[in-house]
């Protein structure tokens, strides 16, 4: 049982991951797997899988925490394969629902979080502001052309999942800003038709573009997990503020109302909803806000009765 819970987990990171505004670490840290998340994958070293042949597959598979790992990323993955055609869709034809949901969970994170693993004091506030500050700034930024040289993919991955994996700051809005997003959303669905329709050509293309952006998201996943891992706990309640501080920052990013200024993927604008451009669908926002607000409480609530 916990292992489909932690891969139903795993399917909320990756559908989170794929939305520009949203964060998988995000929904790490409000399931209760991030610190877990982070030092599994720390746990993946050559140290520890070079003994293999001595200490055996099993003991090292154990050691790495390895079903955790399968669960987890086995739920990220399943999710990116799945959803990536409908969040697309969702974001094209129902943007209002869709933000709406998130927000409405972004902000019971944030509620949540600061109750439950922050103590008032000037320096969790000091290091809250400067994590909004910096969320707030990255999220300033508009998205560049699409680009497909190779070294440029590696380096997208690169940046990528160091964002994916900080909650509050969006790996696909990184994307977005650094022109690969579509490219990348694209090829997955490419992948996807491959296994219908098989074109050689095609299949060599859309391995080269994904294998290596994905071969900059494994180098950056395991040199950036290491320092936040070493941050969390060495100064644990400073991390978890300026991480909460980075969510504050989003806030905006996917706030209901935005007016697009140019491309949809490029940039918008907050607005109130008697400033939207079209109908505002204000019951329909309130509804979604709602439903995104109370799953929180619910998987806080089936993760007392797992831990029973």
């Amino acid at each position: 049982m916990r292992y489909l819970i932690l891969y139903l987990k795993g399917m909320l990171m990756g559908a989170a991951d794929l939305v520009p505004g949203v964060s998988g670490g995000t929904l790490a840290l409000i399931t209760g797997i991030y610190k877990e998340f982070l030092e599994s994958i720390n746990n993946v070293s050559f140290y520890n899988l070079k003994f293999a042949r001595k200490e055996g597959i099993k003991a090292t598979w154990k050691k790495i925490n390895g079903p955790f790992l399968l669960a987890v990323f086995g739920g990220i993955f399943s999710s990116i394969l799945i959803f990536s055609r409908i969040l697309e869709w969702l974001i094209k034809n129902e943007p209002l629902a869709l933000w709406s949901f998130f927000f409405g969970l972004l902000v019971a994170s944030i509620i949540y979080l600061f109750k439950s693993e922050l103590s008032f004091n000037f320096l969790n506030l000091l290091y809250l502001a400067i994590g909004a500050l910096i969320s707030f700034l990255v999220t300033q930024l508009n998205g560049g052309e699409n680009h497909t040289n190779l070294w440029y993919l590696f380096l997208s991955g690169f940046i990528g999942i160091s964002a994916m994996i900080l909650p509050g700051l969006s790996g696909a809005y990184i994307l977005v800003v650094m022109g690969v997003y579509k490219t990348i959303l694209s090829n997955v669905r490419l992948a996807q038709d491959l296994v219908v329709n098989f074109n050689q050509a095609q299949f060599i293309k859309t391995a080269s573009i994904l294998g290596i952006f994905i071969l900059g998201i494994i180098v950056g996943l395991k040199v950036f997990s290491k320092s936040l891992s070493w941050l969390l706990i060495r100064y644990p309640e400073k991390s978890i503020a300026f991480l909460v501080g980075l969510m504050i920052g989003a806030l905006h990013k996917i706030w209901p109302w935005q007016n697009t200024i140019s491309d949809p993927f490029k940039e918008t604008h907050a607005v109130l909803p008697d400033q939207f451009v079209g109908n505002p669908q204000v019951t329909t926002v309130i509804l979604w806000m709602s439903i995104g607000f109370g799953i929180l409480f619910l998987i806080e609530r089936v993760k007392i009765l797992i831990i029973k």
